[in-house]
């Protein structure tokens, strides 16, 4: 691991913008769209790096990976031995399950009608995935510290039978990322910052606790910002027929959240007021640990609904998937 913590921020805008059906005639009750299909896809751009490769590293950018270290190395194999390894931050395709080379995730997802999304009744759609491969690198390689992730999602109404096919995209939402090498040894102290080699993590347990591969990675994120997110599609008014004078945009919400692998609620939990100021993201946040010289796997799932619904604390979230807005990351390289 670096034994000197690098910071980024990565930023994220899924671009959307509201599109309004074209107005079209016939006969049907109003209600609203219970069914859509999908296709969601993201994109890296605008990486920047710590400085140069170094020697025999390569730092590859294109839309589905972001990887740095050794020219030769695999990032999905831990070598073994830090000069040989490289990382890697990839996008998947959590459909398909594959954790790389990105492409469109699709599928149906059924719209939540009133209450909270029910994943057992597909009002849960699975996009694309994100996974952190944390290999172990000596420091004389770059790292990356920035990048933006650009992630769109288009709907198409598909029941009730009377809505015309059209395109609808999703509101616009932006994510804040944080990226940051720490050494495993620890460089903290149990008042704060402390030296290279110090055994303290930065949430002050020691290295030893978390294991033979010491301070964890920390991901962590400041707001629950992609709750609610308004869009509108053209429904008919109490006549029950499209193209008449009532016709109104009926209202619906996008909100996106995060699983694991096995489509449970992702481990978020309430950072130390330590972990958070490392992060950047002041005394308070929320976010999860992994464990160093692994990788680790966040699935990116969203609903549809009719009613706006809110959590009070992001620990609630677990029951529903876990809503976030702003993702970080600390990662780590073990020293040499």
């Amino acid at each position: 691991m670096k034994q000197l913590f690098k910071q980024t921020i990565i930023h994220s805008a899924v671009t959307a913008s509201a599109l309004m059906l074209s107005i079209v005639s016939g006969s049907a009750q109003a209600a609203p769209v219970s069914e859509w299909s999908y296709s969601t896809d993201s994109t890296f751009s605008n990486a920047t790096w710590s400085g140069g490769a170094g020697l025999s590293g390569l730092e590859t950018t294109s839309p589905y990976e972001l990887s740095w270290g050794y020219s030769g190395g695999n990032f999905q194999v831990n070598s073994g031995n830090s000069d040989l390894n490289r990382s890697a931050l990839t996008i998947g395709n959590a459909v398909t399950g594959n954790l790389t080379g990105g492409t469109p995730a699709t599928g149906n997802v059924f719209t939540t009608i009133g209450g909270t999304p029910d994943p057992n009744a597909g009002q849960i759609g699975t996009g694309i995935s994100i996974t952190h491969w944390n290999n172990p690198l000596t420091s004389t390689y770059g790292t990356l510290t920035g990048a933006t992730i650009t992630d769109t999602l288009t709907l198409n109404p598909i029941l009730p039978s009377y809505y015309i096919p059209g395109l609808v995209t999703a509101p616009t939402l932006t994510f804040n990322f944080k990226f940051q090498e720490t050494p495993n040894a620890g460089e903290f102290g149990l008042g704060g910052f402390g030296h290279d080699g110090s055994g303290f993590c930065a949430d002050g347990k020691t290295a030893a606790s978390y294991g033979p591969n010491g301070c964890p990675d920390l991901f962590g994120f400041s707001n629950t910002l992609t709750l609610n997110n308004a869009f509108q599609y053209l429904d008919s008014g109490l006549d029950g027929i499209l193209g008449n004078s009532d016709d109104f945009l009926r209202t619906y919400y996008a909100s996106v959240f995060v699983l694991d692998t096995a489509n449970q609620a992702f481990p978020l939990s309430q950072l130390t007021a330590g972990e958070c100021g490392v992060l950047g993201l002041g005394t308070s946040c929320y976010g999860f640990r992994t464990a160093e010289a692994d990788d680790t796997t966040a699935k990116f799932a969203f609903a549809i609904t009719t009613d706006r619904f809110s959590v009070p604390e992001p620990g609630s979230l677990a029951l529903l998937g876990l809503a976030f807005a702003g993702l970080g990351a600390i990662r780590q390289r073990k020293a040499r």
